[in-house]
């Protein structure tokens, strides 16, 4: 346990004689705290996870990472102190950036705190009473917060000592204690509302999502907002001047700040001030009286439903219903190996949480760069988009076409990999003479589930804009794509699906490869700008790239089981 943590525990420790009178054992207290502190070290974050990608290397300093990405992210807040005509406007701007990814980032990794089953299975069973087991796990959640928003407003706190004085930093401290109130109140209420719409065996599943929208929000505002700052003039900006400002309480938290720090009060800040301090404590409250109850109920049901599952498994009756997948397998595999590979692809790309995480940003990451493409393209008229001869049109088509295959190499490059890889004997055991069928049925299921949605989009607005005539373009992208899929298939990715584990000890070379497959692409996609206007050469490279897309399938198809297995000891 690193020297943070064992700072932690000492000062959760500190009030003995008050958990002595409570009743809480404070030997079983400690260990508990202890153990459950060094296994926070030992789990990565969101961002840890995507740092560690593929390592094998056990993560055993989460808790120092964890609380420099919080202070980095609380330097990044300090520039809302430039926004705005006045200090209240910044503050204003300061709270709602602090709100929001206090709240964002205790929805992605508070989970595994909150709603930590383990305990029913291996503290219960001891001889630990309940009052010790409360109190570990409140205790454990006020640290695991402490350790997000300790870092996360130290930048702004010194900053304000340093520019207004030690009382205005001090009154900050008090409202960001407030403000943290009021984002449990959030996080309560959003964990609350979730278990309502949905149940608790899905719970989980939710809140993966929450992190994709976590993670593509990280990089929108990454991306987008210092572009809207240039264009906005948001340093004249006064949120007092518009109405809505009254309605919003990290306004009233900025303006009792200002009106505690300088003892200059009017009828409006007493107001905004009262408000500002009542209600967290109010929301508070009600986490105490009504939303935790009902939540610990709700959990107790999760933890129910992890019991339960083999239960029903054993009583659940089969029934076989045709699917979209199994419609879309049947039409586009020729083997009953292919199929079974498709259709096995395709659902766990929507089962797999480690691949809905690794994947499924990518689409927002797309759409984030379509905005700031359009953002940059200052003089890219619809008059433009819809002159089918001209140069912005052309490039328009060929960007989109060729550029939106990364969230096709992305599922491609994540669809061998599992944290369940062992679970891949079943292939093994299954009569299948040629493995490259299930591999072949796995990269259809991926081309149609996360390429070929986007290119009907292509095809819809590129005929919408160019007329008919743009037809032949978007088919010979479409071609030469799947040539390149095919390509890095072969070369790179001829595994079984979600059969391997992530290593980049063993697999140094794969990002080498996969980069040479993207500058092969880019070529590609420079030779059909100049080919563009070409009819007749345009089908005819077409006509070349479908064979070719032909002759790479037919060579997946017949990978042997030498080939696996010399892959899997690799």
């Amino acid at each position: 346990m690193n020297i943070i943590n064992k700072g932690f525990l000492k000062l959760a420790l500190l009030p003995s004689p008050v958990y002595k009178k409570l009743g809480v054992d404070q030997r079983a207290l400690s260990a508990i705290l202890r153990i459950k502190l060094t296994m926070d070290d030992r789990r990565p974050n969101t961002l840890q996870q995507a740092r560690h990608h593929g390592s094998d290397k056990q993560v055993s300093s989460a808790t120092i990472f964890t609380m420099l990405i919080s202070a980095v992210f609380g330097a990044l807040y300090l520039i809302s102190f430039y926004i705005g005509s006045n200090i209240v406007t910044g503050m204003s701007f300061y709270f709602f950036m602090f709100f929001f990814m206090l709240s964002a980032t205790l929805i992605s990794d508070f989970t595994s705190v909150l709603i930590d089953v383990r305990d029913t299975f291996i503290i219960l069973p001891k001889p630990v009473n309940d009052r010790t087991v409360l109190m570990a796990r409140l205790l454990h959640i006020f640290i695991h917060i402490s350790k997000l928003v300790l870092p996360m407003a130290l930048p702004g706190v010194i900053f304000i000592g340093v520019k207004y004085g030690l009382p205005s930093s001090l009154w900050m401290l008090v409202m960001i204690f407030l403000l943290t109130l009021l984002a449990i109140f959030f996080i309560n209420a959003v964990y609350i509302l979730i278990l309502r719409v949905t149940t608790p065996q899905k719970f989980q599943n939710v809140i993966s999502y929450f992190q994709i929208i976590f993670a593509i929000a990280i990089y929108a505002s990454y991306q987008i907002l210092p572009r809207m700052m240039d264009t906005s003039g948001l340093a004249t900006f006064d949120i007092a001047q518009y109405s809505w400002a009254a309605f919003l309480p990290m306004y009233w938290m900025a303006v009792g700040w200002e009106s505690l720090s300088s003892f200059q009060f009017t009828g409006n800040t007493v107001i905004f001030t009262i408000a500002g301090i009542l209600l967290p404590l109010v929301s508070i409250w009600i986490v105490i009286r009504f939303l935790a109850p009902s939540f610990n109920n709700k959990l107790a049901l999760i933890n129910n439903a992890a019991d339960s599952n083999q239960g029903a498994v054993k009583k659940t009756t089969v029934v076989r219903k045709h699917s979209l997948s199994d419609k879309l397998g049947k039409a586009v595999t020729s083997t009953g190996a292919e199929a079974a590979g498709f259709s096995f692809a395709w659902k766990m790309s929507g089962r797999s949480r480690n691949f809905r995480l690794k994947v499924y940003p990518s689409i927002g990451y797309l759409v984030v760069l379509v905005v700031i493409f359009f953002m940059r393209a200052k003089g890219f008229s619809l008059a433009d988009m819809q002159d089918g001869d001209g140069q912005k049109f052309r490039i328009m088509i060929i960007s989109a076409v060729y550029f939106m295959s990364l969230l096709l190499i992305t599922a491609l490059g994540q669809m061998i990999y599992s944290e369940k890889y062992k679970a891949s004997w079943v292939f093994y055991a299954a009569p299948v003479a040629y493995p490259g069928e299930v591999i072949m049925g796995a990269v259809k299921a991926t081309v149609l589930k996360f390429y070929i949605p986007i290119v009907l989009l292509i095809t819809i607005a590129g005929v919408w804009l160019g007329g008919i005539s743009i037809l032949p373009n978007i088919l010979l992208g479409l071609f030469n794509e799947l040539l390149i899929a095919t390509l890095m298939v072969y070369i790179n990715y001829r595994h079984l699906p979600f059969s391997r584990k992530q290593n980049t000890n063993n697999n140094a070379g794969s990002f080498i490869r996969t980069l040479g497959v993207m500058m092969v692409s880019g070529f590609i996609a420079i030779a059909h700008y100049m080919i563009f206007k070409m009819p007749v050469v345009i089908w005819i490279c077409a006509a070349l790239s479908l064979v070719a897309t032909w002759l790479m399938i037919g060579s997946i198809k017949k990978t042997g089981w030498s080939k696996i297995q010399a892959e899997k000891e690799e």
